[in-house]
């Protein structure tokens, strides 16, 4: 496949491209007064543009949903800034958004940055949307069409988890912390659930750090934080999940949106036999994997999924039951492959709780009534 040898200018003098332009051994800063090339790829690029005249970033990531690139984006956004502008503080550099209301705004210093992947279309455009979003604070479609409305000839489309990371960046207040993020951001633990726990708690992996942080735990309310909430086992009152691992959910309300409907065929057939509207009031509540519940999504203890359609190819079971580590009680169930609300809601993967088997409670351990607005 021959790639795009084009760089195409966003807003601004910051240019996005594929690899093809420096493996021609194009004078980029001849031709374009491009100073500092941002590599996001693994790939190498020709040594001519890792020294003088140009600055040189690599930032080594693949384009797959479950690629966490939010902590490079404040140094790639600093260096953007300090190439294109002159002289700017260091209060400005290390807060990265500068203030429209500033009395002296930076003056232009004539050079130009060029962001480059391999083929010019997710990586690049991520960080260049990402900029453009913290420094003009504008949201990611408007930060998406600045780039497209002078490109419209090109395709510029991040993958799905890019996406959803920008607008967790932008949601949290240009939050990059994961760590933060994880405990302030609901988003953030739907989004590292679906593309990246999943993954490895199958494969078995861990963290870099050789621990394993598949599995979240459960912290008591804190006097700081005046919002939290726990669920609690109906029978024990043993703390099962809290406002730190919930995820919530909106119930679709689409018309047009299957996930709307209960859909009920006839036996081995596509005839469709009855068609049911899910309920208003959701009776499952979302968590991300707790550490009280590894034995059986591991398949540690897997007894209850003996049904070989709950198996995978390798014997693994994909769905069962949760209860309760102290009492036993059943309080809720889990599937790899997914699990409906009943709201019509589809969650991937499913690990849940019931309703009817918890209590909510505030950080004060009084009850959380169903009629309060505090109420998941």
């Amino acid at each position: 496949m021959t790639e795009d040898s084009t760089l195409y200018r966003t807003l601004g003098p910051i240019y996005i491209s594929s690899i093809q332009p420096l493996l021609d051994n194009e004078n980029l800063h001849q031709k374009y007064k491009i100073k500092t090339i941002i590599s996001v790829t693994k790939s190498d690029i020709p040594l001519t543009y890792t020294k003088e005249p140009y600055v040189h970033l690599q930032v080594s990531v693949d384009d797959l949903p479950t690629e966490i690139i939010l902590p490079f984006i404040p140094k790639v956004n600093q260096l953007i800034l300090k190439t294109i502008y002159k002289s700017l503080s260091k209060d400005v550099l290390d807060r990265s958004l500068i203030e429209e209301n500033e009395v002296q705004k930076p003056s232009l210093s004539g050079d130009a940055v060029l962001i480059h992947c391999q083929s010019g279309v997710s990586r690049s455009v991520t960080f260049a949307c990402a900029y453009l979003m913290n420094r003009h604070n504008l949201s990611l479609t408007h930060a998406l069409h600045a780039i497209r409305r002078n490109n419209p000839n090109h395709t510029f489309q991040p993958n799905e988890g890019f996406m959803e990371q920008l607008e967790i960046y932008k949601e949290s207040g240009w939050c990059v912390d994961v760590s933060k993020l994880r405990k302030i951001s609901p988003r953030w633990r739907a989004y590292r659930m679906e593309h990246i726990i999943t993954s490895m708690i199958h494969s078995g992996t861990t963290a870099d750090d050789g621990k394993d942080n598949n599995f979240s735990t459960i912290e008591n309310s804190t006097e700081k934080d005046a919002n939290w909430f726990g669920f609690k086992c109906a029978k024990c009152r043993s703390l099962l999940a809290s406002s730190e691992v919930y995820i919530p959910h909106s119930p679709p309300f689409e018309k047009d949106d299957k996930q709307m409907y209960f859909i009920k065929n006839a036996f081995r057939s596509k005839r469709v036999v009855n068609v049911q509207r899910g309920h208003n009031e959701c009776t499952l509540i979302f968590t991300e994997p707790l550490l009280w519940m590894r034995n059986k999504l591991v398949n540690e203890d897997s007894s209850n999924a003996i049904d070989a359609d709950m198996r995978n190819e390798d014997n693994e079971a994909l769905e069962g039951r949760l209860d309760c580590y102290k009492c036993g009680a059943k309080v809720g169930g889990w599937n790899w492959k997914g699990g409906r609300c009943s709201c019509g809601k589809w969650m991937v993967p499913a690990i849940n709780l019931l309703k009817s088997k918890v209590i909510q409670t505030d950080r004060n351990n009084k009850m959380i009534l169903p009629n309060d607005d505090r109420a998941v």
